[in-house]
């Protein structure tokens, strides 16, 4: 086996392992991603009860606060709730769920909670609204628990499915 047929094989085994890894690192990103909404949507549940502050600003700071994942979805409704507030808060936030939701690595049933919590938004009382936020928050726990679960027993999987694939094409290619 000749030096270009050796670094072919790496090339080979590399790319594999490296989508392996990928999909690995894809699970995580989604338990990060539902840990952070719930950060998010906990600290809109106090601007909203103790601050009465409203959604633009709500948002804002916690797109500015936040590093997660889920970060950048509050910081594009803000921005959009500031310069497009004829459209509407449960609008804006389906736009930017549906948009942002594949960056974060969610799933369907995760964007369905954000999607039905979002036709609340900017609707009802103050007290209202907390219960929805609450709500919210409980549906995301319930997914973050399950997808931390298949965090630990599908990452391990796919790091090492991606390894063996790529050394059993190589060995198929020689």
């Amino acid at each position: 086996m000749g030096g270009l047929e050796w670094i072919g094989g790496l090339c080979v085994v590399s790319a594999c392992a490296g989508l392996g890894f990928f999909k690995a690192a894809r699970l995580q990103r989604r338990v990060g991603a539902l840990r952070g909404l719930q950060a998010g949507l906990q600290v809109l549940d106090t601007e909203i009860a103790y601050a009465a502050t409203p959604l633009p600003d709500a948002f804002r700071r916690i797109g500015n606060t936040f590093s997660s994942p889920a970060a950048p979805l509050f910081a594009e409704v803000a921005e959009q709730l500031a310069s497009r507030p004829e459209t509407g808060a449960p609008d804006l936030w389906e736009t930017a769920v549906r948009r942002l939701a594949a960056d974060m690595a969610l799933e369907p049933p995760d964007v369905e909670v954000l999607l039905q919590f979002g036709r609340t938004l900017g609707a009802s009382d103050r007290a209202d609204q907390r219960k929805h936020i609450r709500v919210a928050c409980d549906r995301l726990r319930v997914q973050e628990e399950a997808a931390r679960q298949e965090a630990a027993t599908r990452a391990r999987m796919w790091r090492s499915l991606g390894v063996l694939i790529g050394a059993a094409i190589v060995v198929l290619l020689m």
